[in-house]
Parts: structure tokens; sequence; C-alpha cells
């Protein structure tokens, strides 16, 4: 009995400290990261893995102005917002078109789709190009966001239609029963219930589209059009790098992502495995 006891506390101190190292190893970049843009130049290549002795605030300033982030941030949240708004109608009809109804050609429109997984993103940069060539869509925001959206398509399908699959159909023929078309038991009953499959949608393409540097550069071209991932090479010139100020424009541009993260965690861990089950 003493030796079970004792195998006992020996695996739960084994997993606390796996778990320990784990969560080290997760958040360090990100510490690493802030406590860099608080050094200054010359301490940052002296005290690369230390606390900054004196935390210099103005690289935060310095690092705002330098890469006109102002205007690169307005541009990247406008993307960001329609880009979203764009995806998650059209891919919550499409996954519950999928999931739901019958109709010709279904499985060879969802492997269709699925081939969107499949492709690599720089094999398109070309052919994006020209078609943005063609259409006019060169060095403006509207680009951005109808080949970002088109990118996050496939994806947000497969993830859709899995967590759809997983919910209970009476509770839709119930609806329909009680006078609900299938476009309103959707709208008003599934969807609600879907809450945490679109909102791990929405941190995971949101996530894509703001860091989203590929697409940016073949698109977009002036200053007043960029996004924020292209100004990040404000900070890399032809034969020395700030880091100090790379760093402070770095944790400037990702404070959003883990805002909107740490705001969504519940559903969008629900929203990991809520597909995992068919109902």
């Amino acid at each position: 009995m003493n030796m079970n006891k004792a195998l006992k506390i020996v695996g739960t101190v084994l997993k606390v400290v796996a778990l320990a190292i784990i969560i080290l190893l997760t958040i360090y970049p990100l510490i690493w990261m802030i406590s860099g843009s608080l050094k200054g130049t010359q301490e940052f290549y002296t005290n690369i893995w230390g606390i900054p002795d004196a935390w210099k605030f103005a690289n935060y300033s310095a690092a705002w102005s330098r890469a006109g982030l102002g205007v690169k941030y307005m541009n990247s949240l406008i993307v960001l917002a329609v880009t979203l708004l764009v995806i998650i109608p059209a891919v919550g009809c499409a996954a519950y078109a999928i999931a739901r109804t019958n109709f010709r050609f279904k499985k060879a429109v969802y492997s269709y789709l699925l081939l969107g997984l499949c492709i690599p993103t720089g094999v398109l940069a070309i052919p994006i190009f020209s078609a943005a060539l063609n259409f006019g869509l060169v060095d403006k925001l509207s680009g951005m966001i109808l080949f970002g959206a088109a990118q996050c398509m496939a994806f947000g399908t497969f993830l859709l239609r899995s967590f759809f699959i997983s919910l209970p159909k009476s509770l839709e023929e119930a609806a329909m029963i009680d006078g609900c078309t299938r476009f309103q038991s959707f709208l008003r009953v599934i969807l609600p219930l879907a809450k945490p499959g679109v909102m791990t949608l929405v941190v995971l393409d949101g996530i894509t589209v703001w860091n989203e540097y590929l697409l940016a550069s073949v698109l977009l071209r002036t200053d007043a059009k960029m996004t924020l991932p292209l100004g990040m090479k404000s900070f890399a010139d032809k034969y020395v790098t700030d880091y100090p100020q790379l760093f402070a424009g770095l944790v400037i541009v990702t404070v959003p992502m883990l805002i909107i993260y740490v705001f969504a965690q519940r559903s969008f861990i629900e929203g990991m495995t809520a597909g995992s089950v068919k109902q």
C-alpha cells in the first residue's frame, strides 16, 4: 500500500514538472519579446536573456512612429473585421448545406472544397496577383479581403460541417414542425447552438488574417494601404536590425490577438472538442 501511494506521488510530481516545463516553453518567448522591447540597443546584445536594467518604454512610441503603425493598424482592423463578416455567413451556410441537406454532387462539392486545404499558399501567389491585376484589386484593401476570405473558406467549411453534424437533427425537425422553414431553423435554433464552433472559426481565421504576410506583400504597394505584417519590415535595414524597436512593434501587433483569445477562450476550447462526437 505504501509503495502504491509513493508511486502515485511520484507520478503526480512528474506530471506537474512536465506541465511546468510545457508552460515555460510556451510563455517564455512572449516574456522574452516583452523584455527585449524594454531594453536599449546596447543592452539587448549584452544582456539578451535577462531582465532589462533600465526599462525603456520609449521604444514603443519610437516603433509606432517609425513603422507608421497607426495607419497600418487601422488597415489591419478593417481587413480583419470585413473578412470575418464575409467568412462567417458564407461558411456557415455552406457547411450547414453540406452537413444537413442532400443535393446532387454534394460529396464532389465537399471534396473540391477540401482540396483548398491541400494547396500551399505560396503556390497561389502568382495566380492571385494575376487575378487581382485583371480585376483591379492590386493595392486595395478589398483585394486583401476577398482573397483572404477565399483562402479561409475551405478550412471554415470543414470545421463548421463537423460541428453541425454533432448537433441532434431532432432540434431542427421540432422547429420545422412548429412552422419554421429550414433557413429559419438554421438561423434561430442551430446557429445559437453553434456559438462555440463559430468562435473557434473567428479565433483561428482571425489569427490567420491578422498575420497574413504573403498575400499582403503580393497585393499591397503603398504605405497608405499596407497592413501590420508589412510594417514590421520597417525595423530591418540593409545592414542592421533595431531589435528592441522590432520587439516593441511585435508586442503592439500581438496584443489584439491575445485579447481576442482571452475573451473567446472558453468558447474556443468547447468548439475544438464539440465536433468530435457524432450524435
